[in-house]
């Protein structure tokens, strides 16, 4: 992976450049707001990762990767196709859960907030609570022979969850070192059944493995659609199952690339239950604020506010875009 080429300062310093030279939006420029105009506010991407630069530059500049001119640097045709690269590999969203990792591991303010909005502190960043879980564990029986991987596992939590009530072994694998670190750290002694790989979602090597149950929990938005279901098919056994849960604000689903794809598929429509969380994710959190807020984590509690829904009526498919799915897939064997 091209990413592995260079140090963090040195990838920083490449990001920097490029969002100074021609910054984009998309969909995981999570908290961050583009088109800086000067190196200080292009280093606001990395949020509190930030790392001084002067000595990247100049290891950059030999391999032949960026130039200086009146003192101020820019990048080379070969740093610019590159640069796009990186860029993709390490987006705003990448940075942003480094810092939300950090934070919930010692933070006892989202523990409250987990437990009465999630039903049980699992370290969940999104929409799927214990609830939904069980949902998936219902649909898709697991025993002690069965095999799981848990695309996008964040701490590793649900994984070591999942492993507990059903014996599974089970691998988590998530890009993110602040969450992959502490999980392996916290589960060593449950080495037999569960294992955690750091990695990115597009470059999984498993080589010969092959798994009973995908399961990703809001992580195929990270990953182009098409081109994950083909990669986890292959890494199914023949009677293997996807559970892919998926929300759209706009009132989409994944029935296109399925379809595509001549999978077989179950759909599950949860967003009634999902709005409703949504509505308590608001309450508990807007109820905490000042408790984020002392721990210095309001960044916390902005982004639950964003993904919750003030609005106290109930829920009406008529009146709200927000929709929630759960698709059991089976494999392909087309592939």
């Amino acid at each position: 992976m091209i990413i592995d080429d260079f140090r963090e300062e040195e990838i920083q310093a490449i990001i920097a450049l490029a969002e100074l030279t021609y910054p984009f939006e998309n969909p995981n420029n999570n908290s961050y707001k583009p088109f800086p105009k000067n190196i200080v506010e292009a280093q606001t991407y990395f949020r509190r990762f930030s790392l001084e630069l002067s000595e990247a530059f100049i290891s950059l500049k030999s391999k032949g990767l960026v130039w200086k001119k009146n003192e101020e640097w820019f990048l080379t045709d070969l740093g610019k196709d590159i640069s796009y690269k990186v860029r993709q590999l390490r987006p705003p969203i990448y940075y942003w859960y480094k810092d939300f990792y950090s934070a919930i591991e010692h933070s006892k303010t989202f523990s409250v907030f987990s437990t009465q909005v999630f039903g049980k502190n699992l370290d969940q960043h999104g929409f799927s609570d214990i609830n939904q879980i069980h949902k998936v564990l219902e649909l898709v029986k697991l025993d002690k022979s069965s095999k799981v991987l848990d695309i996008g596992c964040g701490s590793g939590k649900i994984a070591e969850y999942i492993t507990n009530v059903s014996q599974a072994s089970v691998t988590g694998v998530d890009y993110v070192p602040e969450a992959i670190m502490p999980a392996i750290t916290r589960t060593k002694d449950k080495r037999d059944r569960l294992c955690f790989k750091l990695g990115n979602l597009e470059d999984m090597d498993f080589q010969k493995e092959s798994f009973d149950l995908i399961l990703s929990i809001d992580s195929i938005y990270f990953v182009d659609t098409k081109d994950a279901l083909s990669k986890w098919n292959r890494l199914l056994k023949l009677a293997g199952k996807m559970a892919v849960f998926y929300l759209d604000m706009n009132g989409g689903d994944l029935t296109v690339p399925l379809k595509d794809g001549n999978f077989f598929f179950v759909t599950y429509d949860i967003s009634k239950e999902n709005y409703e969380h949504m509505q308590l994710k608001h309450r508990i959190a807007g109820d905490l604020k000042e408790s984020f807020e002392e721990e210095g984590n309001a960044f916390i509690w902005k982004n639950l506010m964003a993904e919750s829904v003030a609005s106290t009526d109930p829920y009406d498919p008529t009146r709200t875009s927000i929709r929630r799915y759960l698709y059991i897939v089976s494999k392909n064997s087309q592939q």
